[in-house]
């Protein structure tokens, strides 16, 4: 079944379509994927990067993805059944350093924002570091010629207005695990790309891995938010466990303070 990831059932339509240009980031600095492939998303949202990975390498890879969220884990859970003809298993909870349950803030209208680390104490702050971020691409072109010819002054206005949802917040009580656990209870015995974006809790995840796991992975791309504060920490850890470490910052990365990790091993 030739699938686009267009088709996947999403709860916001400018979400998906935002991720899906995300996407083809994933695959610079050496990594890539072959077919049968075993893929774990970590932060699946509603499973856009999965769905491109399944096209890239026509169906034949087997996807473990990880999304905590109760609404998006639904919408998740649907397209695995009705898009991924067997081949994705969607996982009800988030990856941590230890088995725990925390407090996750879900944002409605724009999920992707959904976080552990966000709350009614940060989120002015995370408002405007999103807005920073969104005027940049846009002075890019991101989003067509018309908008960039906006001056950067009025863009940060309308931007930051429309990013006003961000303060409605839902808190969900979620399960997370560390992933060695998962990797002994699913019988997973190599990893060919772990894919981590969690809106800020990278490290965490990396820290579930037990030293008995890391030879499993052979290649990971991490979204590291809290750039100048976390890179280095991420990528000491990846180092550490024999991979090549490569970094990428864009200007509109840098405007929202974070960048892309790639690891793969020589």
């Amino acid at each position: 079944m030739s699938m686009s990831a267009i088709e996947l059932h999403s709860i916001n339509r400018w979400e998906a379509s935002f991720l899906r240009e995300e996407v083809d980031g994933y695959f610079t600095h050496g990594i890539e994927c072959t077919p049968g492939a075993t893929v774990l998303d970590v932060g699946a949202n509603i499973g856009v990067f999965s769905a491109a990975v399944y096209e890239r390498l026509d169906g034949d890879v087997r996807i473990y993805a990880f999304e905590p969220m109760p609404p998006l884990h639904a919408t998740l859970e649907r397209n695995a059944r009705e898009f991924f003809n067997g081949r994705l298993t969607a996982l009800p909870y988030g990856l941590a350093s230890r088995d725990d349950e925390l407090d996750f803030s879900y944002v409605p209208a724009a999920t992707i924002f959904s976080s552990s680390s966000r709350d009614q104490g940060n989120i002015e702050d995370e408002r405007r570091r999103v807005t920073a971020s969104v005027v940049e691409m846009i002075r890019q072109g991101g989003l067509g010629p018309v908008l960039r010819r906006v001056p950067a002054r009025i863009l940060t206005l309308l931007i930051g207005r429309k990013l006003r949802v961000l303060r409605r917040l839902e808190t969900h009580r979620v399960k997370v695990r560390p992933l060695s656990s998962v990797l002994d209870e699913q019988g997973i015995d190599h990893i060919d790309l772990l894919k981590v974006d969690v809106e800020g809790a990278e490290l965490e995840v990396l820290r579930g891995i037990e030293e008995r796991h890391w030879p499993l992975v052979r290649q990971a791309v991490v979204e590291v938010e809290g750039w100048q504060q976390n890179r280095d920490t991420v990528c000491e850890v990846l180092l550490t466990h024999g991979f090549k470490v490569s970094t990428e910052q864009d200007s509109v990365q840098r405007a929202g303070d974070i960048g892309m990790v790639f690891a793969v091993r020589p």
